[in-house]
């Protein structure tokens, strides 16, 4: 199990097109649940979990997807020769004020990226940046 995650889950190496749309299951629900909470729980454009044990293991889980998708993406993004440094902006609370609501610059940005991940070819071999 633990080749597994490493073969899936660090920062380098590379991730084929195919290889990442079938994490793609998983990762949809989970953006539309965060989406979600986002909208019925967020407070100016962020969720704030409380200090209680259920909030703990929620944010803990949370971060654990989030460091996973990290490097999962970051390895599709090698694949496709796309910068990796557009991964970094999600981790950063952007939030700007639209009318009463607020956009979620972050939430964004991941979706574009699982997005590009998604649909951007791969590089041929010869390409690849070492």
């Amino acid at each position: 199990m633990g080749r597994s995650l490493e073969q899936h889950f660090a920062w380098h190496g590379y991730t084929s097109l195919d290889e990442f749309r079938r994490w793609l299951p998983l990762v949809i629900p989970v953006e539309a649940l965060l989406i979600a909470a986002l909208w019925f729980y967020g407070r100016n454009g962020t969720i704030h979990f409380p200090s209680t044990i259920a909030g703990i293991i929620l944010f803990t889980a949370g971060l654990a997807y989030r460091i996973a998708l990290l490097f999962l993406t970051a390895r599709r993004f090698r694949s496709a020769g796309l910068s990796r440094g557009w991964l970094f902006l999600p981790f950063f609370a952007i939030n700007l004020p639209v009318g009463g609501y607020f956009w979620s610059v972050g939430t964004t940005i991941t979706l574009l990226t699982i997005f590009a991940g998604a649909t951007v070819d791969d590089v041929r071999d010869e390409e690849r940046i070492s």
